[in-house]
C-alpha cells in the first residue's frame, strides 16, 4: 500500500505586499498603489425540476465582481483627477450626452475602458502570475478625508473598477 503524498510542492506562502498593478490608461497610477483586491467570481447555477426535487447544476454564466485599489495622492492630486476625470467624462454631469469626450480608439486616453495588469510576485520579487482585466472602467471613486485637527499623515483614496473578465497566465 503506498502513501498519500501530503507535503505541498511549493512551502512558501504567498505575501499580501508582493504584486504590481497597472492600468494601461493612467501609467504613472502604478506607483501610488497601495492595496488592490483580487476579486472573487461567481459561478451561477441552473435549477432542473425533476419529479422529486429540484437539482442544481452548474450554469454557464460567470459573474466577474468589483475590484478596488487602494492609492496614494500626490500633492498634484492627479493619481486621484485622472480617476475623477475619467468618471465624470463617462456619466457627463452637465449635459446629455453619456459618453462626452470618451471616443476616442482603443487604447487611448478618450477610449471608455482600459485594461489593467495585476502582476502577483513570489517571495523573492519575481514576477509568477499576470493576471489581465480586459475593459476596464471606474464605477466609484472614495472621499478624500482632510483634517486640520489630526497628525499629519499621506492621504490615501480607492477606486472600483468593473471589467468584463480577467483571465490568469503563469509567467515563465
Amino acid at each position: 500500500m503506498t502513501t498519500l503524498q501530503t507535503d505541498p510542492v511549493n512551502k512558501s506562502f504567498l505575501s499580501n505586499n508582493k504584486f504590481e498593478f497597472s492600468l494601461d490608461r493612467i501609467p504613472n497610477f502604478t506607483f501610488l498603489v497601495q492595496s488592490i483586491n483580487l476579486p472573487s467570481i461567481t459561478l451561477q447555477s441552473t435549477q432542473v425540476n425533476s419529479p422529486f426535487t429540484a437539482l442544481k447544476v452548474p450554469g454557464n454564466i460567470i459573474v466577474f465582481n468589483t475590484m478596488t485599489v487602494t492609492f496614494m495622492l500626490d500633492e498634484d492630486m492627479r493619481s486621484w483627477y485622472e480617476i475623477y476625470d475619467w468618471i465624470t467624462n463617462l456619466g457627463n454631469p452637465t449635459g446629455f450626452d453619456k459618453r462626452g469626450r470618451l471616443t476616442g480608439e482603443p487604447g487611448s486616453n478618450t477610449d471608455i475602458y482600459s485594461d489593467g495588469t495585476l502582476l502577483i510576485k513570489t517571495n523573492s520579487n519575481n514576477p509568477n502570475w499576470k493576471v489581465t482585466f480586459t475593459d476596464m472602467y471606474p464605477t466609484d471613486i472614495g472621499e478624500i478625508q482632510f483634517s486640520a485637527t489630526e497628525s499629519q499623515e499621506f492621504l490615501t483614496s480607492s477606486v472600483s473598477f468593473d471589467y468584463t473578465y480577467y483571465e490568469f497566465a503563469k509567467v515563465t
